[in-house]
Order: structure tokens, then C-alpha cells, then sequence
């Protein structure tokens, strides 16, 4: 995988460089400032770009925003202060980037392995391909439906349209899988439960979803409905580059979520969430996925829409009125 560092220290640059090719991976080119990586990007593409949180020249959002919009890839934001800023990182990730992680330092072996254990992922999700599986479910009855919401790269501000678009305690069970760092799931909850109306909080392990409130996954092991219809955490699939993974949530929901269910992929690199999609389909289910030209990645609702997974394929400022009447319909 050829790999781009955007920084402006030397000596994490350096840190990055070793990372690299102790992993195997090719260092593509290095830029110091937004506006070298903008014009880098644009001559010569990477897989991957390790971009600084902020450069003295333009905030990372804006950066990610101009390659995102000239020659998309898959950006992970790097800063030391990504715990102390989680606004500015859901800012960055909301206009593209995919992930964000702590600075590596040399000083702490943890950081050093955390983000190669990252770029080892970004890489099998570069490789993935999956095949379409369903699962038989049980009966359906329509009382109180559960809406499942899956999202990557772009994804915060997606989820804060859709979510700012339906009534403050919906008649609904809201779930949301959002390809995220552990370090981040509690404060994008608060951040997005302080955008909308609605109440947003971690689904715990053991947790009975309840009606009105919006969910979100809270570990790098896949949130998953039990055979009680509670939530429970799971590491398999191990291997899985999608960390949580929406097919492993949707795949457990069609199996124990006994009422009808919604269920609506955004904006995303990759297939994650396809299969488990049309699964949902298969048992006339209604399917959203969220249209080419309002997704900062056409990815997996791409790959949703290859596999004939979508009931409705609709711009994202149209999909919260969609779960609206759904919702209206089952009241």
C-alpha cells in the first residue's frame, strides 16, 4: 500500500517513515503544508494519507474537504490533541477523512502499535471483498421497528442530518454503526446528541434498547443484538477490517430483532454493510442507501445498490423523512 504523510515535524515524519516500511508498505510522498498535500494529491494519489490535525496554513477539515472533492482516498487524521479536541476531529471526518488516531511517539510503544495495527486495517479493507449471505430470520410483526443506521468515511455529518430530521423520541429503536476509534465513540455521541433533538448514548453490553433513543456502537468489537434483544460485544469476525462492523450488527438484527426494521446505509469506503443490507431486504425490509452525488465516499451504499440491497437510493437530506412516514406507518 502506498502510504502519504502530511506533517510538519520532521521528527514524526521520521517516525512515520520507520512505521512504514517496518510494515512492509511504501511511502508514497511527504508535505509539510495543506496546500503541497492538495497539490500532491492531486498529481499523484495514494491509498493512504496520515494527515496532521492541523497545519499552520489551513485546518485539517479544509484539506481533507479539497482532496476529498479532487481525487478522494482514504485519510486518517493524526494529532496529539485528538482527546482534547473531538469537535475538530468529527469537523475533519465529517468532510471525508475516515478515521482519526493519537500521534505516535517513540516515547510510548503503545502509539507506535496502535497505528500500525490501523494502517494494517485500512490495508485488508484496500483487499476486502465479500460475498452476499443472508440468514433466515424469525417471524416479523410491525410494532416498535428497529432503524439501523450504517456509516464510515463522512459519516458524522451524515448521521447529524438524518438524525436532526426525526421527531425528538421517535417510535423507534435507533442503532448506529459508525466505523470509529474506540478513544472517539463517547465523545461523537455527545457531540451529535448536542447537534439533534434526539437523546444519544453508547449501547452497552447487556443493555435492553429502548424506544426514542439513538445508539452508538461503543468499542472496536462489533456491537450485535443478543438472542435476549440485548446489546453484547463480540471480536469475531477477528480478522473483519471494518471495526465495528455494520454486516455483523445487521446480520444479529435480522436474526433477533423480533419487530419490523429500517435499515439505511450512508456515506462510506468499502462494502461494509451491503450484505447485511440486503439480508434486510430479503425479508421486505425497508432499505435506504444514501446517493452517489450527496456521499463524501460512494462506497458501501455503492456496493448496497450493486447487490440490489436498496428499496430507495435517495439524496441524504430526503432519507429522515423516508424513516419518518416508515415510522408513521407502524404507529
Amino acid at each position: 500500500m502506498r502510504v502519504a504523510v502530511v506533517h510538519d515535524d520532521l521528527d514524526t515524519t521520521r517516525i512515520f517513515r520507520y512505521l512504514l516500511a517496518d510494515s512492509g508498505h511504501e511511502l508514497a510522498w511527504t508535505a509539510a503544508t495543506g496546500a503541497a498535500a492538495i497539490k500532491q494529491s492531486k498529481n499523484d494519489l495514494p491509498d493512504l494519507i496520515l494527515l496532521k490535525l492541523a497545519l499552520d496554513d489551513m485546518p485539517g477539515a479544509e484539506i481533507t474537504k479539497a482532496i476529498m472533492d479532487n481525487n478522494p482516498t482514504t485519510i486518517i487524521v493524526v494529532s496529539k490533541s485528538v482527546k482534547r479536541n473531538p469537535a475538530k476531529v468529527f469537523e475533519v471526518m465529517s468532510a471525508g477523512a475516515l478515521d482519526a488516531v493519537s500521534e505516535p511517539s517513540t516515547e510510548d510503544p503503545d502509539s507506535l502499535q496502535t497505528l500500525k495495527h490501523k494502517i494494517e486495517n485500512i490495508n485488508k479493507l484496500h483487499k476486502s471483498l465479500n460475498e452476499s449471505r443472508n440468514k433466515p430470520g424469525p417471524a416479523v410483526n410491525r410494532d416498535i421497528p428497529l432503524v439501523a443506521i450504517g456509516a464510515s468515511t463522512g459519516g458524522p455529518a451524515a448521521l447529524v442530518n438524518v438524525l436532526s430530521g426525526l421527531p425528538q423520541k421517535p417510535n423507534a429503536v435507533i442503532v448506529i454503526i459508525q466505523h470509529m476509534d474506540v478513544q472517539f465513540s463517547k465523545g461523537m455521541a455527545r457531540w451529535i446528541d448536542e447537534q439533534t433533538d434526539i437523546h444519544v448514548e453508547i449501547a452497552k453490553a447487556g443493555l435492553k434498547p429502548k424506544t426514542g433513543i439513538a445508539y452508538i456502537a461503543g468499542t472496536e468489537d462489533h456491537l450485535i443484538l443478543n438472542q435476549n434483544g440485548c446489546f453484547d460485544y463480540t471480536p469475531d469476525p477477528v480478522d473483519y477490517p471494518y471495526r465495528p462492523s455494520v454486516d455483523v450488527f445487521f446480520e444479529s438484527a435480522v436474526t433477533h430483532w423480533p419487530n419490523e426494521l429500517i435499515g439505511v446505509l450512508l456515506t462510506g469506503m468499502g462494502r461494509d454493510g451491503a450484505n447485511g443490507l440486503l439480508s434486510f431486504y430479503n425479508r421486505g425490509m425497508l432499505t435506504i442507501a444514501q446517493d452517489k452525488d450527496s456521499c463524501a465516499v460512494y462506497g458501501m451504499p455503492k456496493a448496497a445498490v450493486e447487490l440490489n440491497a436498496a428499496t430507495k437510493v435517495l439524496p441524504i437530506d430526503d432519507i429522515a423523512a423516508a424513516i419518518n412516514k416508515a415510522i408513521l406507518n407502524k404507529a
